[in-house]
């Protein structure tokens, strides 16, 4: 019988691993499309993954438990109660004693791939990665099958497996990485927003935006959009009560994060963003994580980025400063003054890749769009009020 051969390259419970196994991986064994298909979970860094197919529902279970935290021993114990497994059974496996060995012989796949592995997860078909479509392997299985065998999609093969796997919602996006969107509070205050004063005269945090591959906004947490488990905080009270649980946090995010707007409160529009831009993100079981690490990345910034305050520059102007001063491009935001009409510059973006185990992130990387906003061409002529 012939083989497809799919390898997922991965680190154990980052996001994107928890919507593909509990979602994607566990439509191959809820059909027959296991019978078909030679199915290897590969770990990369510090994880170890063993008795695979047999235990694949354990694996899926023990994911999705492990967002709520706790100890990995009653996480265990809950997931082979509810599954009927034995324990002794599971702990064998995991404690056989191969985990350096296997370590070595997967750090030598990675090590091997051709193309080279880009990202975690990585998902290879038939030797082909499927790098950001990595959730859609299922269809790439059957489109490459040429055997005779023609397996069932949507059959159950155990009374023990749902067999509605026609009926599993789409999966939410995943992030790609992030946009510090910083804006220019004198330009903020005289094109689009009545504001308080003092007006700052720095730069100042507007979010920090999770984006898909397509540069595009996650879409935020909601009743069509079940992203994360367990659900994020979306309470306004309980949100401030957090973030005053760290006091350095609290005395700045009025001075870095502040709500511009006149008659506004501050925590009305860290909420806004919270729930807008942090719920469908990897910061969405830690908020206090999510403002920690946007004033972090901000205070490791020039207060005006290298730019001087009431000066005229091109947008390739700014964003030459800006790359000499990050070692990235940035992406330019324009707005209007209300009055005059000059363009100023309003806002401006700095990307980050996918913050780390810590919730820290790296070093800037280039924005995919110089462009934004009312900005179309680098020899426009912005001002910096």
């Amino acid at each position: 019988m012939a083989y497809l051969q799919p390898l997922i390259f991965y680190i154990l419970a980052a996001l994107a691993i928890f919507s593909l196994i509990s979602n994607s991986l566990v439509k191959v064994f809820r059909t027959d499309l296991h019978t078909i298909t030679n199915l290897r979970l590969v770990p990369w860094g510090n994880a170890e993954i063993h008795c695979q197919k047999e235990h694949l529902e354990f694996i899926r279970c023990t994911e999705q438990q492990s967002l709520k935290g706790g100890p990995v021993e009653a996480l265990w114990k809950n997931c082979s109660e509810k599954l009927r497994l034995n324990e002794e059974i599971i702990n064998k496996c995991y404690t056989t004693g191969f985990g350096y060995k296997l370590l070595l012989q997967y750090a030598n796949e990675t090590a091997h791939l051709k193309p080279p592995q880009e990202d975690v997860p990585w998902v290879v078909v038939n030797n082909q990665p499927l790098r950001q479509d990595f959730e859609n392997f299922v269809k790439y299985v059957r489109q490459d099958y040429k055997g005779d065998h023609k397996p069932a999609t949507r059959k159950a093969q155990s009374s023990n497996l749902s067999p509605i796997i026609h009926a599993l919602p789409q999966q939410p996006a995943i992030p790609h990485f992030y946009k510090l969107a910083l804006q220019w509070p004198p330009s903020v205050c005289s094109s689009t927003s009545r504001c308080k004063t003092p007006i700052p005269t720095e730069f100042t945090i507007h979010g920090i935006w999770a984006q898909d591959a397509n540069d595009k906004p996650v879409t935020q947490y909601g009743p069509s959009n079940l992203c994360n488990n367990p659900n994020p905080n979306l309470d306004k009270k309980k949100l401030e009560s957090l973030l005053k649980s760290d006091p350095v946090l609290w005395v700045d995010l009025p001075r870095l994060w502040p709500n511009l707007i006149l008659g506004k409160l501050d925590i009305s529009f860290l909420h806004n963003e919270w729930t807008k831009h942090g719920t469908c993100s990897d910061f969405a079981p830690y908020p206090l994580a999510y403002f920690q690490s946007a004033i972090q990345l901000r205070t490791n910034l020039d207060p005006a980025m290298g730019l001087t305050p009431r000066s005229t520059y091109t947008v390739r102007q700014v964003a030459d400063i800006v790359f000499r001063l990050i070692g990235a491009s940035p992406q330019i935001s324009c707005s209007k003054h209300r009055r005059t009409r000059v363009l100023l510059l309003g806002e401006m973006f700095i990307c980050y890749g996918r913050p780390g185990p810590s919730h820290t992130f790296g070093t800037p990387q280039n924005c995919s769009n110089l462009f934004y906003g009312l900005c179309s061409n680098g020899s426009d002529t912005i001002k910096l009020p």
